[in-house]
């Protein structure tokens, strides 16, 4: 049997007790279950230990995408040996997405104890003063003005509606940049970013071909003259057709450098935490995690 360290957080709505419990209780077959609802990003890694005590143990995150970003920032350098786990309870829930898990909390939990054991590839993001990993993405430009539209209690309140009332705020003040890709230069460019995952956003299908398992990461630049032109190309990213616009940047590779101009901000797995350009993403370890059958 195996120690399970059930990570909650407040912040992305994965305060639901009731659910929580039930959540627990699936998760129960595979050992023991521990409840920790660190108190605060810094915490994670420390909390999360003291809870496992000497166990490798299985570590369930239990929110959204930032959820699992702290989880895995906690253990930065640590990750020999240990297992983790999502279960989505957050507003955008798109590594979850990507690797299959049921929107419904306690379904997932299913899912993850009748699942597999995977490596998934985790990645850096490194700006002048700031140094994350993520495991799902990193999107520039429109996508940043969004998470600022819906900055507050806007995505507790609203959960995934948040994200399109934030892109109608967005859109008014839509901005332009141009952006060095390891030295290539692309203008008017509205979105820019790198992903491990497929989507971003809330189920935006940036990366349709992106596989979290492949020793890659997948590049994709999103250019637009006007308004009108970014709103069809919005569009298009959403149905994951855009691969074939002429305009439009898709590579994969272990490291990108991105630069810009005016200096463009990136969110880290949809939290914003002031990583500006120039920017350099790479792939720097893996990590095991229990994810559905397949």
């Amino acid at each position: 049997m195996t120690r399970v360290v059930l990570v909650g957080n407040s912040s992305s709505g994965s305060s639901d007790d009731e659910v929580l419990s039930q959540v627990a209780e699936r998760l129960s077959s595979l050992g023991p279950v521990d409840r920790v609802e660190p108190q605060g990003v810094d915490s994670f890694g420390d909390d999360i230990r003291q809870a496992l005590g000497d166990d490798e143990g299985l570590i369930v995150s239990a929110g959204g995408d930032g959820t699992m970003n702290c989880t895995v920032n906690g253990f930065a350098g640590d990750f020999e040996g240990r297992t983790f786990a999502l279960i989505p309870m957050g507003t955008g829930n798109d590594l979850a997405r990507t690797l299959g898990l049921d929107s419904d909390p306690v379904a997932a939990a299913q899912q993850v104890v009748d699942g597999t054991e995977t490596f998934l590839d985790v990645g850096r993001a490194s700006g002048a003063s700031v140094d994350q990993l993520f495991v799902n993405a990193c999107m520039g430009g429109f996508p940043v003005q969004v998470n600022q539209a819906i900055e507050g209690d806007v995505k507790a309140r609203l959960g995934p509606l948040a994200f399109w009332v934030g892109g109608t705020k967005a859109a008014a003040d839509l901005m332009r940049w141009t952006v060095h890709v390891d030295g290539e230069e692309h203008s008017d460019v509205v979105a820019a970013g790198v992903g491990n995952g497929m989507t971003a956003g809330g189920g935006i299908t940036v990366w349709p071909d992106a596989d979290p398992t492949d020793g890659e990461l997948d590049l994709c630049v999103l250019p637009a003259e006007g308004v009108a032109d970014a709103l069809k190309l919005a569009a298009t990213v959403k149905r994951g057709a855009h691969q074939s616009i002429d305009n439009v940047t898709m590579r994969r590779a272990r490291r990108f450098e991105i630069e810009a101009e005016p200096a463009i901000e990136f969110n880290c797995d949809g939290e914003l935490i002031d990583l500006f350009s120039p920017v350099t993403f790479e792939l720097v370890d893996r990590l095991r995690m229990r994810v559905p059958d397949f």
